[in-house]
């Protein structure tokens, strides 16, 4: 689906407005699998230091964060025009550092098929194709449980639908309730429990348990 079809016939009152994230939060992928429809805002203006371009995972030193660079953009870019930089092989340090932080884990060789190649061989130019094809894995993975649609323009609001595209803030996401039980990490010993880290931390922890985890 192209990002300029609109987000025609969506039952707003079902529905959830997110912007596209790089493997967002769990709490994101909990709010998508609670309603009807997504609908992905691609016409808001890009925020520095928000999710849209990055992730974070658990490596052995803490809270990691993998960053995707970008090209120089105005002030009022909206997210659907902001391209990719591959200057720097960023593709690989981060895929390195998925490996480091979760080759121990229970599912990362069950899973890793379905990324390698993208960190690999996948160049986009834009940064939302990434985000979506990173969605689109994490999705068939749930049985493509989450149907989704496109803004087709920028809208202040979404009467009847639950607008959460702040939640992009990573300030903003870390105020709101951590309500889902807690599961075994990779370096939980070392270093405790971390909260809301990106979906792709779960999958590779909790394997096909991950779906059922984030609708408790």
């Amino acid at each position: 689906m192209e990002p300029s079809e609109a987000a025609a016939n969506v039952k707003q009152a079902q529905a959830v407005v997110l912007p596209l994230a790089y493997l967002p939060p769990l709490q994101y992928f909990r709010s998508m699998l609670r309603h009807n429809q997504v609908i992905f805002d691609l016409h808001e203006h890009f925020h520095k230091q928000f999710y849209y371009n990055r992730c974070n995972i658990a490596g052995p030193n803490g809270v990691l964060k993998l960053s995707i660079p970008i090209l120089h953009k105005h002030k009022r870019t909206a997210i659907k025009d902001v391209r990719i930089s591959y200057e720097h092989n960023w593709q690989t340090l981060h895929w390195r550092s998925l490996e480091a932080a979760y080759r121990r884990s229970p599912y990362f060789e069950f899973y890793e098929h379905y990324f390698v190649s993208i960190f690999s061989d996948f160049k986009p130019e834009f940064l939302w194709e990434w985000d979506m094809k990173l969605f689109e894995i994490m999705n068939s993975v749930f049985g493509n449980a989450i149907q989704y649609a496109f803004t087709g323009e920028y809208e202040e609001s979404y009467p009847g639908a639950l607008d959460l595209r702040e939640w992009a803030a990573p300030n903003v996401l870390a105020k709101q309730p951590a309500t889902n039980e807690k599961y075994h990490q990779v370096f939980e010993e070392r270093q405790g429990f971390i909260s809301n880290l990106s979906i792709i931390d779960l999958l590779f922890c909790e394997g096909p348990h991950a779906k059922e985890y984030l609708k408790k």
